[in-house]
């Protein structure tokens, strides 16, 4: 090999080790990162389901509830908390709304009570960008906070210091993080306001996409309640009451199945049990119901799918990028790479002899 087609070789060498750097340290770290402008929707639906109407003081049973979960994110409040962080995050604001009644809609009335849906649930939470873990951020205009009413009044914010109903967000909220590993993370419980450990419990598959499953147990404990709720006696058994303050407990057993390679939830299942009990006494039904996504919101997932004019979900091609930049293309330019350097020096250690023994023979002549 001449000087010059020696040149070239080590040049494509170093070229492609500089593209596998690139890839891994650059490309993917700037990739493997949630988009602040992120809109998505999921229904989840819980056929012969249990609860408690407080509208109409009764028990409902073989019902099917449906869960409707929409999340926004707010671009410029991640940039503004962002460079005030010195961090990447991202901001999403999140609304749950379940009902027993198939594509609820809230009443053009507010004070229609009658009609609202059996719970909703708005949150806005700060993420870090790349882990998906939550960030403490008490800006009186941009902080986190939660609420169960459609009035900005009533909602729970670390504007003054946290309360026993809301202490911040804790824990992994809407996903996990970018390489998710087969190991045990804590997972944040709106219901409770904690954040409990969720473990990983075997490899699946949902429609052709390997998941990671994880699930989370979530122990029976009493919700606090700013005003103990108050039932007629005759329903949990004390006739001779008119009413009777009761206790509300809550568990959940939530399984997740996550994409490894972007953290994101392709489905979700919840196994919920809530009570009203009486000196520690189950004594009435409040909520039992196994809720889940729906196949169209799972294989939107998967596959992606344009709702409202936004292509959401997508996560099998996104995952294929992403393990394409972070994986794939490091590897083979490493590869290439180093077969090049390596091809150019054998031949300079192949050509050691000859010109050595050329040496030698014009010493003897």
């Amino acid at each position: 090999m001449g000087n010059r087609s020696r040149v070239l070789v080590i040049a494509l060498g170093i070229f492609f080790v500089g593209i596998a750097a690139l890839a891994k340290f650059y490309a993917y770290p700037t990739l493997a990162v949630a988009p602040a402008d992120q809109v998505a929707h999921t229904v989840s639906t819980g056929p012969n389901a249990t609860f408690f109407s407080a509208k109409e003081l009764a028990k409902k049973e073989n019902q099917t509830l449906e869960a409707r979960r929409t999340v926004r994110g707010d671009v410029k409040a991640a940039e503004d908390i962002s460079k005030k962080l010195g961090r990447d995050v991202v901001v999403f604001d999140t609304a749950v709304v379940t009902a027993n009644e198939p594509n609820y809609q809230f009443p053009d009335d507010p004070s229609d009570t009658d009609n609202m849906p059996l719970s909703f649930v708005q949150e806005r939470v700060v993420l870090d960008a790349h882990t998906g873990e939550a960030v403490r951020w008490d800006d009186k205009e941009t902080g986190e906070y939660i609420t169960t009413t459609l009035n900005k009044a009533d909602r729970q914010t670390l504007d003054n210091g946290g309360s026993d109903f809301f202490r911040g967000h804790e824990g992994l909220v809407l996903k996990f993080p970018f390489g998710t590993e087969k190991k045990e993370y804590k997972f944040w419980d709106t219901t409770t306001r904690k954040a409990f450990p969720v473990k990983f419990e075997a490899e699946d598959e949902l429609y052709g996409l390997k998941v990671y499953k994880f699930v989370q147990e979530v122990p029976k404990q009493k919700l606090l309640q700013a005003t103990q709720l108050q039932v007629p006696g005759k329903l949990v058994g004390e006739p001779a009451q008119a009413a009777v303050a009761v206790d509300r407990t809550y568990q959940n057993t939530r399984t997740l199945w996550i994409e490894p390679v972007t953290g994101a939830i392709i489905k979700g299942e919840e196994k919920q049990l809530a009570s009203l009990e009486v000196d520690d006494e189950p004594r009435l039904t409040a909520t039992e119901v196994t809720i889940a996504y729906d196949d169209a919101t799972v294989k939107k997932n998967v596959e992606g799918a344009e709702e409202n004019g936004v292509q959401e979900g997508g996560y099998q091609a996104k995952a294929a990028q992403l393990n394409l930049i972070g994986f794939w293309v490091p590897l083979l330019s490493l590869i290439i790479g180093l077969l090049l350097l390596g091809l150019v020096v054998a031949l300079q250690l192949r050509t050691r002899p000859v010109v050595a023994t050329r040496a030698k023979s014009k010493e003897s002549s």
